[in-house]
């Protein structure tokens, strides 16, 4: 006579190795149409560039800085509302912030 407890047990052992080899068949499919890195880049989901993804964050940080400061170098530059008028690029009447002073 089978003992009941091992036949439960090749049961689980069966119903088991049918889950993975179903989990490892869906895993394969999903693989095979995995999209390559080009289009994820495209779709803007990767990051160009060869960088290990701890340094993306890091280099994305610098260039918002560098931008930052190329932008506020930039604005100090920019002439004052009333040389604008005075140039004739602005009338008055666009640059309140100047009449009357």
């Amino acid at each position: 006579m089978a003992d009941p407890t091992s036949a439960q047990e090749l049961e689980d052992v069966k119903d088991l190795a049918a889950r993975e080899a179903e989990a490892k068949a869906k895993l394969e499919k999903l693989l095979a149409h995995r999209p390559e890195k080009t289009e994820l880049v495209e779709k803007n989901v990767l990051k160009p560039g060869n960088l290990d993804p701890s340094l993306q964050a890091t280099q994305i940080e610098l260039a918002k800085n560098q931008l930052e400061d190329k932008l506020n170098v930039a604005l100090s530059h920019r002439p004052k509302p009333d040389e604008l008028v005075k140039e004739g690029i602005l009338n008055e009447d666009e640059a309140p912030a100047i009449k009357h002073e």
